[in-house]
C-alpha cells in the first residue's frame, strides 16, 4: 500500500466533508433569508391593515366636520350633503381597494421570494452532496488504481 494513495483518499474524504458542510451552510443561510422574508410579509400585512384603518378614520373625521359645517349652515338635510357623503365614501372605498390590492400583491411577492430562497437552499445542499459523492468516488477510483 502506497501511503500517498491513502493520503489521497483521505484528502478526497475531507474534501467531500467540506463540500457537504458548505452546502449545509448555504441551506441554513437560505432558511434565514426565508425567515426574514416571512417577517417582512407579516409586517407588510400590518402596514396594509394600518393604512386601511387610517383611511376609514380620515373618512369618519371628514364626515363629522362636514356634518357640523352643514348643520351650522342649516343644510343638514340637504341633498347636496348626501351627495357629498356619497362622494367621500366612494373616494375612500377606491383608496382602500387600491391599498389593499397593493398590500396583497407585495405580500404575494414576498411569499414567492421566500419559497424561492427555500428551494435554493435545498438545491445547494443537494448539489453539495452530489459533488461530495463524486469526489469520494473519484478518490476511491484513484486509490483502487494505485493498488
Amino acid at each position: 500500500m502506497d501511503p500517498f494513495s491513502i493520503l489521497g483518499f483521505a484528502g478526497s474524504l475531507l474534501s467531500a466533508s467540506a463540500t457537504i458542510a458548505q452546502g449545509k451552510e448555504q441551506k441554513r443561510q437560505k432558511e434565514m433569508e426565508a425567515a426574514q422574508l416571512e417577517q417582512e410579509r407579516f409586517q407588510r400585512k400590518i402596514q396594509t391593515m394600518e393604512a386601511h384603518n387610517d383611511i376609514l378614520d380620515q373618512l369618519d373625521e371628514a364626515e363629522e366636520v362636514n356634518e357640523a359645517q352643514f348643520a351650522f349652515m342649516n343644510r343638514d338635510d340637504d341633498r347636496s350633503l348626501k351627495a357629498f357623503k356619497d362622494s367621500q365614501k366612494s373616494l375612500a372605498s377606491s383608496d382602500i381597494k387600491r391599498m389593499d390590492f397593493q398590500g396583497l400583491a407585495q405580500m404575494e411577492q414576498l411569499r414567492l421570494r421566500r419559497l424561492g430562497a427555500l428551494r435554493a437552499g435545498d438545491a445547494a445542499l443537494r448539489a453539495s452532496q452530489m459533488t461530495a459523492l463524486s469526489t469520494v468516488v473519484g478518490g476511491a477510483g484513484d486509490f483502487y488504481r494505485s493498488m
